[in-house]
């Protein structure tokens, strides 16, 4: 371990050069704010397509505002946890928009998994309150949280649809998603919003970003580069 495999130049390109990585990003900037400012920048562009139907920006960001007040009611505020049960579908982005604004941070629940692995999120996460739909509820598991039927609770039609003024900043947490359990019993991973600021900055210098790109991604809210789909929205 003493010999000297590497020349030194080479050493510290590997080593120093190629890890010099830093770059300036604004650590208290929301996900839902970057959201917002895109609505302000395009409110009457096609935000979200599903299954023929589409939501524009302002809609769409409407649509979020009005979940988030009654949110707010039912006491969600920074740092409190939200399960997100939805099937995929328009109420996926709105539900998960919606937790954001209100400042709290949603847990995935997919309405796919077995029902003692939804228990368990549940349950370890303590979530006061979950988000989901009305022909859902009757599949949860037992649990103590509220319940808010996104596409039928009367509070939620008849909410504001203005914009909230929220307390979290970017220390705050966002999402918490669980492991596969492969190693033992799954366990919540805590992402703040800075984290994901970090990540969308680090992936806009990779990934080209410009007006008509598209490009390819599949996969669950429940897995984190789920979040990278939210940052074709901005």
């Amino acid at each position: 371990r003493q010999l000297e495999i590497l020349p030194e130049a080479e050493r510290e390109l590997l080593l120093q050069g190629w890890n010099q990585t830093d770059t300036a990003y604004d650590p208290d900037l929301c996900i839902h704010q970057m959201f917002e400012r895109q609505v302000a920048r395009t409110p009457d562009a096609e935000a979200l397509v599903v299954d023929g139907d589409s939501l524009t920006y302002a809609e769409l960001n409407a649509r979020a505002n009005q979940v988030a007040h009654v949110l707010r009611d039912m006491g969600v505020k920074p740092g409190t946890l939200v399960g997100l049960n939805t099937q995929r579908s328009p109420f996926l982005l709105i539900g998960a928009l919606g937790i954001l604004k209100a400042g709290g941070a949603y847990v995935p629940l997919d309405p796919s998994f077995p029902a003692d692995r939804l228990a368990h999120y549940i349950a370890d996460s303590a979530c006061p309150v979950i988000a989901t739909q009305q022909a859902m509820m009757p599949d949860l598991p037992d649990h103590a949280a509220q319940v808010l039927a996104l596409d039928s609770d009367a509070r939620v039609l008849s909410a504001p649809t203005d914009n909230l003024v929220s307390a979290v900043s970017g220390g705050d947490m966002a999402y918490m998603i669980y492991t596969s359990g492969s190693t033992g019993r799954p366990k919540g991973v805590m992402v703040e919003h800075r984290n994901v600021s970090n990540f969308f900055t680090g992936m806009d210098q990779r990934i080209d970003h410009e007006q008509g790109s598209v490009w390819l991604a599949v996969t669950s809210l429940r897995f984190d580069i789920s979040v990278y789909r939210q940052r074709e929205l901005f």
